[in-house]
């Protein structure tokens, strides 16, 4: 999860923010929240935010003073600013300190979700950057740690075969970037990503056809598959026979 400081007075917007970033979008998470400049400074001595998130019109230290001040300590820290439709001139000032993006109140959903998916992209490809650059220099630490990772992964998957596991949501887990967990996942496993989710709720269908007397609508659903037809079909692909006819073979 990546780190948010929301800088904004009006307690409605700030709290609307924050359940946007945290709940709707994801990925984000907002570990300080204040209204003003000054004290998001404060906050910043002991907090090195992935993203700032900040208004332009504040009382005691506004945003654009804030921002003048972060880029002299932190230039590269990704700013964000929101601002009303009469504070462009502000929002020109802000855009001179390299501000990442400016957006308008009312915050469109749309809008900052398209930028904050942006933005993780660019932190989860600066992670996985750094990450190959400790490889050349660790060696041996950095492959343990990679395997703890798909140990990790393979707890993860086996603890939640019957919710929707998707690749992204067992990297959100691990805070890695997608693309490089699958090619890492393969690289340890000698498998798919896909297919190793599978091959587990195949192993857990049997399971329970072999030790309960569930209807199959129910393992199903057990196993992670909401359509009981689409998991018959994926059951006889994989294992030969449909799921019926394993119980039976079983019984006997």
């Amino acid at each position: 999860m990546y780190k948010v400081i929301l800088v904004e007075d009006e307690d409605l917007i700030r709290q609307g923010l924050k359940k946007l970033i945290e709940e709707v979008i994801g990925g984000f998470i907002v570990v300080k929240e204040e209204k003003n400049g000054r004290q998001a400074l404060e906050s910043m001595k002991s907090i090195l935010p992935d993203l700032i998130i900040t208004d332009i019109r504040m009382k005691e230290m506004n945003g654009i003073e804030m921002i003048e001040q972060v880029r002299h300590n932190f230039p590269d820290t990704p700013i964000l600013v929101i601002s009303g439709y009469g504070d462009f001139e502000y929002v020109k000032k802000a855009l001179r300190f390299k501000v990442e993006d400016y957006l308008l109140k009312p915050v469109d959903r749309v809008e900052l979700t398209q930028y904050l998916t942006g933005l993780k992209g660019r932190l989860d490809s600066r992670k996985m950057s750094a990450l190959q650059s400790q490889s050349h220099t660790a060696g041996n630490s950095v492959e343990e740690n990679e395997k703890k990772i798909i140990r990790t992964v393979r707890e993860i998957i086996h603890s939640n075969l019957d919710q929707d596991i998707s690749l992204q949501f067992i990297a959100n887990k691990v805070h890695m970037n997608h693309q490089y967990l699958s090619s890492l996942f393969k690289l340890e496993t000698g498998q798919n990503f896909v297919d190793y989710v599978i091959q587990c709720r195949m192993e857990r269908a049997k399971q329970l056809l072999q030790e309960t007397n569930l209807k199959i609508y129910e393992v199903a659903k057990l196993s992670g598959y909401e359509n009981a037809k689409y998991f018959m079909t994926v059951f006889k692909q994989f294992v030969g026979v449909t799921p019926s006819d394993f119980r039976e073979n079983q019984v006997r």
